[in-house]
């Protein structure tokens, strides 16, 4: 068996296409990681969350517990400034009135920090006070969770003793689940305390540990080896042969098997292993020789573990599960006399597993069929992280120990049914059948029809097409935006202001700036008292909170004077330019995201356009065809040109649907050279058409990407060696661009896509 283990394992792994399929998962699954955890302007980066666990790692108990509450008093106060100066810039009585109201409860917590706030030195790892505020509220409430944890075990204490205090004439009372889950529960937490509790966020614990498209990922390529494994021995007839020998079967079976269960271990460790790596680097994972309890979400955990230890469960757990999976699916392929029954069984039972783990609920009667089924053991939070007995006969079972007896139970089952059905009842040969398409390909007299068939349905890029499509959306939809105090000031006064100069216009400007003046006259005047002695302290600076509550939205207002001054000077319109300065990337530019996500569609979406014909022989034919192989590759083109267009216009249109939800731009008939950001520019193209401009220049730039793929399959007349190559030229510099590596974009399209950010 051992013998035969390094055939088995290099049939399948000396193949180029088996090991380039596995690097194509790795890159993968390492972007969608990056894509997926993209934050938005009210969400903390990841770094963030790295930055404040370092931080508060460096600090001894008493001085975290200090320094939380010190976290958390910053951003009581600065919400309070926060919502005194959004209340004081709206222009109408009700508003005014609460700004009073709250400024009266508030005035010493108004006039302390008013400068902290107006500096922005509040912000100590995000760059606005929302991300901020959601950082430190889910920190502090994770930490405040582990630092009780000692009155969480006590808590169970407590419940153990108030079950003793049962009167011995309530015996069907204590012999209840209930009662006995209660008892179990104590015994279960008996030796554990917070000895080696060393607190640690759960973002990078989750992140590195609970990923579904990693899972998919891993089940993915398991199913494709055990294709590998057994259908394509199948396929040449080898079983007969094999069967026949002397040692045949048991040693053929059991290398497989150890081939599967090595592959299981080596795919687990690669696609989790990259998830580690990448967790550690960007948010942090904290230190693997604290307790698991260290962690929010694992509080209820009653495994005495480290980190460490908890990683190492995760990973195996995981290996033996997918070896379970795929042996079953093993076993369906060595009794299948069809090639897809195999595929479409596993498929079937994922779904089944998906339906219960899913409406299921949790304390139910038969949540044993949730957490035991695929889903809930491939989940390690759910075996290790929290605490739960199912109910089995009014006895409690821990979930844990049931799962671990599955697991065990499933993988022996697995193994001898594999060796049993391969010595007895195993078919030798597969069936062909000619497989029905849902959309099937036709023959078309015009050539662009027919080409786009070939390449949408046959080629199977529509599928890449719709995917990426909905990740991009999903993405830029996701991308919400949040108005400050000061964006919303700006936005009305620009809103009055938006058309052409007038006398009024003048003069609401010349009152709104005469008030900032006056307001910063009246600070002046104020300081001056106080430096003479006429006044204390304490009085003047009562006195100056309310004249800095005026001052505070000055610098949005010297936004709107600038147009002004431009106006003045070169003539021009008034327009609200936020929303357009985030449609054309000056502002939250996620224009490399886009790029790289559509790049690489392109990559898998046109890689096998042109080596399509070379697979199947048939250039020699078409090149002596009346339309010949020029304008066959012509319409090829045009399709793919096409295609870029369709997946160019997909992120422009969320773009634009989140900057009109958000700032209503409008004024679109008015010269790009009216908005502040392109005075410079001499651009004289009404808005729209600039906008059509940029939409066709990004189109024309994922054109280039899209022809960049064509010339290296038509060069190397290979899909495997295409993406790779593909992914190389296009997604590598995006990627280190976005991990920081900024130059690396300036060697892709980069510049032509994002050239309203530029110019």
């Amino acid at each position: 068996m051992f013998k035969l283990l390094p055939y088995e394992l290099g049939k399948i792994w000396r193949k180029k296409s088996f090991p380039a399929l596995m690097l194509l998962l790795l890159i993968l699954n390492v972007f969608l990681l990056w894509y997926l955890n993209d934050p938005n302007e009210s969400q903390p980066t990841l770094s963030a969350y790295k930055a404040i666990s370092a931080d508060i790692a460096a600090k001894s108990p008493e001085e975290q517990t200090e320094y939380i509450n010190e976290l958390t008093e910053t951003m009581e106060w600065a919400s309070i400034v926060d919502e005194i100066i959004l209340f004081q810039s709206f222009n109408n009585p009700r508003a005014t009135e609460h700004a009073e109201y709250l400024l009266e409860n508030n005035r010493e917590i108004f006039e302390k920090y008013k400068d902290a706030y107006d500096s922005g030195s509040f912000l100590r790892y995000t760059d606005n006070i929302a991300k901020e505020n959601a950082l430190i509220k889910e920190i502090a409430s994770e930490y405040d969770s582990v630092a009780d944890y000692d009155n969480y075990i006590a808590s169970i204490e407590e419940n153990k003793n108030r079950l003793g205090g049962i009167s011995i004439f309530a015996k069907k009372e204590a012999e209840s689940f209930s009662s006995r889950n209660i008892e179990k529960s104590y015994e279960d937490h008996l030796n554990l305390n917070s000895s080696n509790i060393r607190f640690t966020s759960s973002k990078g614990v989750r992140m590195a540990t609970e990923n579904t498209i990693t899972d998919l990922f891993i089940i993915l390529s398991i199913m494709l080896f055990v294709g590998g494994l057994i259908t394509e021995e199948k396929e040449k007839g080898m079983f007969s042969v094999t069967r026949a020998t002397r040692r045949g079967i048991a040693e053929c079976i059991g290398a497989k098997l150890m081939a599967l269960l090595i592959q299981s271990i080596a795919i687990v460790l690669l696609l989790y292993g990259s998830n580690f790596v990448y967790t550690a680097a960007t948010t942090g994972i904290g230190d693997l020789s604290a307790s698991i309890h260290s962690v929010a979400t694992f509080q209820e955990s009653s495994l005495d573990i480290t980190l460490l230890t908890y990683f190492l469960l995760v990973f195996f757990t995981k290996a033996a599960v997918i070896f379970t999976f795929g042996a079953a699916v093993t076993a369906i392929s060595v009794i299948s006399s069809r090639s897809f029954v195999p595929q479409l069984s596993a498929v079937g039972w994922l779904a089944f597993n998906w339906l219960t783990f899913t409406f299921i609920p949790a304390y139910s009667m038969f949540n044993p069929l949730k957490y035991l089924s695929f889903w809930g053991m491939i989940n390690p939070k759910f075996l290790y992280g929290e605490y739960l007995n199912f109910n089995i006969s009014e006895h409690p079972v821990n979930r844990t120990s049931a799962a671990v007896v599955v697991i065990a139970v499933l993988f022996a089952a697995a193994v001898a049914a594999i060796f049993l059905l391969f010595a007895r009842f195993g078919s030798t040969d597969i069936k062909r059948t000619r497989r029905a398409s849902l959309i099937p390909f036709r023959p078309h007299s015009s050539l662009f029809v027919y080409e786009g068939s070939k390449i949408l349905f046959t080629g199977k890029a529509v599928i890449v097409l719709l995917i990426f499509g909905l990740l991009i959306v999903y993405g830029d939809l996701n991308r919400t935006r949040t108005l400050s105090v000061g964006e919303q000031y700006y936005s009305k006064i620009m809103k009055e202001l938006e058309g052409e100069l007038n006398d009024e216009k003048e003069r609401f400007i010349s009152e709104e700036g005469q008030r900032y003046e006056d307001a910063f006259a009246q600070i002046d005047n104020i300081e001056a008292l106080i430096n003479s002695g006429e006044l204390d302290r304490m009085t003047g600076e009562n006195m100056k909170s309310h004249w800095y509550a005026v001052t505070a939205l000055y610098p949005y207002f010297q936004r709107a004077e600038l147009q002004y001054d431009h106006i003045l000077e070169k003539g021009g319109v008034f327009i609200y330019d936020t929303g357009y300065q985030h449609l054309f990337g000056k502002i939250d530019d996620n224009f490399t995201a886009d790029l790289l996500m559509l790049s690489i569609c392109m990559v898998f979406a046109l890689g096998n356009v042109l080596p399509m014909e070379e697979q199947k022989k048939s250039w020699n034919l078409l090149s002596a065809t009346a339309r010949g192989r020029r304008k066959i590759i012509s319409r090829k083109i045009t399709v793919c040109a096409v295609c870029a267009a369709i997946m160019t216009t997909i992120p422009f249109v969320c773009r634009m649907i989140v900057t009109f939800k958000t700032y209503s731009p409008a004024m679109w008939q008015s010269p790009a050279n009216c908005l502040p950001m392109y005075y410079e520019s001499g651009i004289g193209l009404p808005i729209w058409v600039f906008t059509g401009a940029v939409l066709m220049l990004q189109t024309i730039s994922v054109f280039i990407a899209a022809a960049i793929v064509l010339l290296i399959s038509a060069n190397r007349k290979s899909f495997l060696q295409t993406v790779f190559l593909g992914l190389m030229i296009l997604a590598v510099p995006l990627t280190l661009s976005v991990m920081g590596l900024e130059p690396a974009k300036w060697i892709s399209v980069y510049p032509l896509y994002s050239i309203t950010k530029l110019i």
